[in-house]
């Protein structure tokens, strides 16, 4: 009963999803490299009360703390580039959402780095079928990573995200996860790189809903579709598989 939701649930959901963008966009539209990353964190927490939710994750990392996927926030200044993470939970559910944000242009390499994550999130979304055990979808994300150039071990670095909802994972995929896809299932999936030659992280995540109806999108066959709740117009997006996914916000 968790895993399909009701339209009143998906709306209720895409309010809360679209205010934690919101927010994300509104605080790294105003930081600099100087601020750092505990600065961002705090930033973040006054706009998801006040918009009724709890924060209940704030990650962020800054240039000198990239190799962290799942980064508690430090004094570290930002530097050139940063990532930030909310987990806002509003009426049960949880929405994830992660963003970026450069200061400069980018570095040989860093819009390829990006792009190939953008590759293997398109590849999971392509891969939810209703029926199909979440399981399945692990075994694409494996195939996906070496297929976009990154190592066979990459999907062990970081949790890679599931269902989401009334949980911030319900469940986390993983080996053996049994259960099955449904539609108007909400999910969350966050598939990271590292790049040691770089020394750049890269990561891409949003809350979406598993459609089954009422038109689809590039790339999804059956009348599936990916709707993603977590939206905000302002921000930069560059299309995927015939969706808008979120791009480096470039200051």
């Amino acid at each position: 009963m968790r895993a399909s939701l009701l339209d009143v649930e998906v709306e209720r959901y895409r309010a809360l999803c679209r205010s934690s963008a919101k927010a994300l966009t509104d605080v790294l539209s105003e930081v600099t490299p100087e601020t750092t990353e505990r600065q961002l964190a705090a930033a973040l927490a006054p706009r998801i009360i006040a918009a009724g939710a709890d924060p209940v994750v704030l990650l962020v990392n800054g240039e000198s703390r990239a190799a962290h996927r799942h980064p508690l926030p430090t004094d570290a200044p930002l530097g050139r580039r940063a990532m930030a993470v909310v987990c806002a939970r509003r009426q049960g559910l949880i929405a994830d959402v992660t963003r970026w944000v450069g200061f400069g242009g980018a570095v040989t390499g860093e819009d390829d780095l990006d792009a190939r994550i953008l590759g293997v999130e398109a590849d999971v979304f392509a891969a939810l079928r209703p029926g199909a055990r979440l399981e399945s979808v692990l075994e694409t994300l494996q195939e996906s990573y070496v297929r976009h150039g990154f190592p066979a071990d990459e999907w062990t670095k970081h949790h890679q995200g599931g269902a989401a909802g009334y949980q911030g994972r319900d469940p986390r995929v993983a080996p053996g996860v049994p259960d099955l896809i449904r539609e108007n299932q909400p999910f969350a999936w966050n598939p990271t790189g590292w790049s040691a030659e770089l020394g750049l992280g890269a990561k891409v995540e949003d809350t979406v809903v598993l459609r089954a109806a009422g038109g689809g999108a590039a790339g999804h066959d059956s009348g599936l579709w990916i709707d993603v709740l977590s939206v905000d117009e302002r921000w930069p997006t560059v299309e995927v598989a015939g969706l808008a996914r979120p791009a480096v916000l470039r200051r």
